[in-house]
């Protein structure tokens, strides 16, 4: 692991934002500071090939309409579940709730670092996955008695908590958290803000999207990039005040929703 223990007191912003929360589900909610603008990335559904599938692609096959407020299961015709509620429903697997795909993430790492001063980061990773308590494949995180009890705890009930590390944009887009000769453990930090806390990239723990605030520059630059070339990104703007727990544009139990896919 190549990132730098930091320990919770350098995300005592976060943690004081987090007791100041409204319980709406709304990005401005979900991040500890107001920003100019937000934008949702939509984790990929996966098909019976094991290949990722975006949520535009999705809704394009059934016409129902792809927008910052979707809800997979709505999108998809199908339940909370994974039932099918419409007969020409969604029949491959869901996102994956655990967290940004690297290969999205590198996307992201690259506007991020083409639009930020700082040059140092800092990343939050949930202790309670299974790598992070223990060994993986022989892959075991290297931490102190002393850093494990150092952790971020946000919210009510002890649930989310986190180890706070610092480090760069290649650690970033190469999140190795633990390693053996065998195999390296990876994945997409739950939070990442700048030093200088100019945006901040929050997952929610086993949701199928992540929520970035920042500048209107950075936003318009990363639902740019996921339309352009290096599209490994799927990112529509976001309203500060959008529910992020409904969908109020597609119906749950007609054929088809209707409408375009949005821009």
């Amino acid at each position: 692991m190549t990132m730098n223990f930091a320990g919770a007191h350098a995300a005592a912003w976060v943690a004081a934002a987090a007791q100041q929360a409204r319980p709406t589900p709304t990005p401005e909610a979900q991040l500890p500071a107001a920003f100019e603008s937000y934008a949702r990335l939509f984790h990929p559904a996966v098909d019976f090939d094991g290949q990722p599938v975006r949520w535009a692609e999705i809704a394009r096959t059934r016409g129902a309409t792809f927008h910052a407020g979707a809800q997979f299961d709505a999108l998809a015709g199908i339940d909370e579940n994974g039932f099918a509620l419409a007969d020409d429903a969604w029949e491959g697997d869901p996102p994956r709730a655990d967290g940004l795909p690297l290969s999205d993430l590198s996307a992201l790492t690259d506007v991020l670092e083409e639009q930020t001063e700082s040059a140092e980061l800092y990343f939050a990773l949930w202790t309670g996955y299974a790598f992070a308590g223990g060994e993986n494949d022989g892959a075991r995180m290297i931490l102190s008695p002393a850093e494990r009890a150092d952790v971020l705890t946000l919210g009510e009930g002890g649930y989310q908590q986190y180890w706070v590390f610092s480090g760069t944009f290649a650690d970033l887009r190469n999140p190795v958290w633990a390693e053996s000769e065998r195999t390296a453990e990876r994945r997409a930090p739950d939070l990442v803000w700048p030093a200088d806390r100019s945006w901040f990239v929050s997952t929610e723990l086993f949701e199928d999207s992540t929520i970035l605030g920042g500048s209107a520059e950075l936003i318009a630059a990363v639902v740019a990039a996921s339309a352009g070339e290096r599209g490994a990104v799927e990112a529509l703007r976001l309203e500060a005040g959008t529910r992020l727990d409904r969908d109020e544009v597609n119906p749950r139990d007609a054929h088809t929703a209707g409408g375009e896919a949005a821009e």
